[in-house]
């Protein structure tokens, strides 16, 4: 039986920098992982192990990215990131902004 990806694979792959075919080859090592620990499938423990046997394998497979971009990669993350800072900022403040606007109740001269 083929195990279902879990609908927050590409998620996982896209926040670890890896391609969804090797999260979803990752996906398949952890839960043959998991039906070997556990032997019964579908129960609540064999998923729990399978999921956290794919948390360690991508963790892993992050690491060795990086080793094999010599630091490269994890600077350009950064710089990715940081430059998604000042869209953030002007993001919240424009909502804070328009709350206020909302909250406020009209003056009335009588």
């Amino acid at each position: 039986m083929k195990p279902i990806n879990p609908k927050i694979l590409p998620w996982l792959a896209h926040k670890a920098g890896i391609a969804e075919h090797r999260a979803e080859i990752l996906w398949h090592i952890a839960c043959h992982h998991a039906a070997h620990v556990i032997g019964k499938t579908d129960t609540p423990a064999y998923w729990a192990t399978a999921v956290d046997r794919l948390l360690e394998l991508i963790a892993a497979e992050r690491l060795r990215e990086d080793a094999a971009s010599f630091g490269w990669r994890r600077w350009a993350r950064l710089y990715r990131d940081l430059w998604q800072v000042p869209i953030a900022c002007l993001d919240a403040l424009m909502l804070n902004s328009q709350r206020g606007w909302r909250h406020l109740k009209p003056l009335s001269f009588g």
